[in-house]
């Protein structure tokens, strides 16, 4: 895991090695262990990296990497099959100097060109300059596990690339302008991420690189975007759930142990809830002789404290615990340093406990954390995916509906029976996504009336048109690939970073999600248990209380309670002030969050 950064000038003045060093200097955190430049020989091309010393801690594994005379890479992340690859490049004829994923990348490259990204399996996000070829080819993993940002400008012959944006900014050839568009976004929808324009940032003329693309630039400049994944390509099976089980555990367990792959110390990210236990326990079941250390965060507030449930797999596993109790004086301490590594605007305090828990492992001498992110939204986890099954169910099987919204109701205390409204968008789709699309761009939201009129007037265009899912397939892609799942991999990635710790996301793991997406949604939701298939292929080595637990807390921090302090709530009048100020929001609006103009007033700030 580390930092990258890059500099390419297709035509015009050769690059010069402090801006370089300025780049690698703001972002020292993400891989503090080595910093290294390279300029190629006509200084047409400048590669950065910063280095967190993860797998082959030798010299040998430094980067930026040349490989052939030719190539020259500068990576973030891990190749978890880089060992199967390197073995079936060896038969091939590849040589190798060293142990590490990034040679195993450099030499796919060389094999494969810009098709060696489908054969990874990992998070990545990378850059290599060809130099017979004179081009320079970039990619990002298929989830955005790993960040790849970067600014592009025909008229200045430039492209400038980073792990994060203040690394741009730092290279003092772009200024730092904030995107107002996205300010509207997050004030009027809790959003940081535009599902419309998946590469927009809070930052004018800054872009992030979409999951699973590429991007090819040449010396005379022009820019090829390429989607090498799509998840909305994998075929329906018929399957039954005794297969299916079978399938999942072993895609799972594989994806655990080459998650586990690394020279330094490992831990857990453990919440209480299913997926984080899941994730200790099938280690566990794995590796019976390994040392397991779990990293926690509690909560004063007994209605949000998941202890009682992270003790049981602590038993169970017989895992080493640490844990920490975030409060308001830790939001009021490390909130502006959070949001200084976010770079955008968080509508959530468990981001701060996130961090916190993270923090901890860093402390601990932990240099690789497993945690559970990902799987909700691919195993339909959140609650609002009833609605989307219980609408396909409504309008394919109307029995079926009628069973699974009344055993819900019945053994969940859960009512999702759909109103007569949820009724004909499951009949009618394409009328009532009409009919959405219309209101939200013409009519706005009830949320508008907060906005100064000179912002509302600037920015009403922007105004984003959320779906409404008529199948659990249609509402799992989209949170999987397009709104949703982005935002959680972000936060995990810079608040880990921040610590300079490397965070695994083993539910991740495409061929998992691709069999995932193809199975019959019934094994997702049935009777009411949503990730059904994940429940059943576990339990037999995890806690029963667990697995069939029937709440879901999901990571929460007690917001509520902190905005109560009076010196969040002094930050809080503050922001307010500051966005009046600035034309943003009416005098004593009432209609937006005081998190979100607190979170947004330091952002701005900074």
């Amino acid at each position: 895991m580390c930092g990258i950064a890059g500099i390419f000038n297709f035509f015009g003045r050769p690059v010069e090695s402090l801006p370089l060093q300025n780049m690698l200097q703001v972002q020292h955190h993400r891989g503090p262990d080595d910093q290294h430049y390279w300029l190629n020989t006509n200084a047409r091309v400048g590669l950065a990296h910063n280095r967190l010393k993860i797998i082959d801690l030798s010299e040998a594994a430094a980067q930026p990497m040349h490989y052939l005379g030719r190539y020259t890479i500068t990576f973030n992340g891990e190749i978890y099959n880089y060992k199967t690859l390197r073995s079936q490049l060896q038969a091939k004829g590849h040589r190798f100097v060293s142990q590490s994923d990034t040679e195993v990348l450099l030499a796919m490259f060389a094999q494969y060109g810009k098709e060696c990204v489908k054969y990874l399996d990992g998070m990545f996000a990378f850059a290599i300059w060809d130099e017979q070829e004179q081009k320079l080819f970039c990619a990002r993993d298929r989830f955005g596990e790993k960040p790849f940002h970067y600014y592009y400008s025909t008229p200045q012959g430039q492209f400038i690339f980073a792990s994060e944006m203040k690394t741009i900014f730092a290279s003092a050839y772009v200024s730092k302008e904030l995107n107002q568009r996205m300010v509207y976004h997050y004030l009027a929808n809790q959003i940081i991420e535009n599902p419309n324009e998946p590469s927009e940032t809070f930052y004018e003329n800054i872009f992030t690189l979409e999951q699973g693309c590429h991007l090819t630039l040449g010396l005379d400049g022009y820019m090829l975007k390429e989607r090498y994944w799509n998840l909305a390509d994998v075929q329906a099976i018929n399957i039954d759930l005794g297969e299916a089980k079978e399938r999942f555990r072993a895609l799972f367990d594989e994806s655990l142990l080459t998650r586990m792959q690394a020279d330094v110390p490992i831990g857990i990210s453990l919440s209480g809830g299913l997926d984080s236990s899941a994730i200790t326990c099938g280690i566990r079941s794995l590796l019976p002789n390994e040392e397991i250390k779990t990293f926690s965060a509690r909560f004063k507030d007994a209605a949000l404290d998941e202890g009682h449930h992270i003790q049981k797999v602590v038993d169970k596993t017989g895992a080493i615990a640490f844990t920490v109790i975030p409060d308001e004086e830790t939001l009021l301490s490390d909130v502006e340093r959070v949001i200084y590594h976010q770079e955008a605007p968080f509508a959530s305090a468990s981001v701060i406990a996130q961090w916190e828990v993270y923090k901890l492992a860093a402390k601990s001498g932990i240099k690789v954390l497993l945690d559970g992110q990902g799987s909700d939204e691919y195993l339909a986890g959140y609650r609002h995916f009833y609605t989307s099954y219980y609408k396909q169910l409504y309008r394919t099987n109307h029995s079926q509906y009628l069973r699974e919204s009344s055993i819900l109701k019945e053994q969940f205390n859960l009512d999702y029976h759909l109103s007569l409204r949820q009724k004909c968008e499951a009949a009618l789709p394409s009328l009532f996504a009409s009919i959405q699309s219309f209101k939200n761009k013409y009519l706005g939201s009830r949320k508008d009336i907060n906005f100064d009129p000179r912002f509302i007037n600037q920015y009403q265009d922007s105004r984003l048109v959320f779906k409404n899912y008529t199948s659990l397939k249609e509402a799992t892609l989209d949170f999987t690939t397009n709104y949703g799942l982005h935002k959680l991999l972000r936060f995990a990635d810079r608040n880990s970073m921040g610590h300079s710790l490397e965070v695994r996301l083993p539910f991740l793991r495409h061929q998992l999600v691709e069999f995932v997406h193809s199975l019959p949604p019934a094994l997702l939701i049935h009777e009411g248990w949503t990730k059904f298939i994940l429940r059943e292929s576990m339990q037999d080595v995890m806690p029963n209380e667990i697995t069939w637990r029937r709440d879901k807390l999901g990571f929460q921090a007690p917001q509520i309670d902190w905005l109560k302090s009076p010196k969040v709530k002094a930050i809080v009048e503050d922001g307010r002030r500051s966005l009046e100020s600035h034309h943003i929001l009416k005098k004593n609006a009432k209609g937006v969050r005081d998190w979100d103009i607190m979170i947004l007033h330091l952002f701005m700030r900074q």
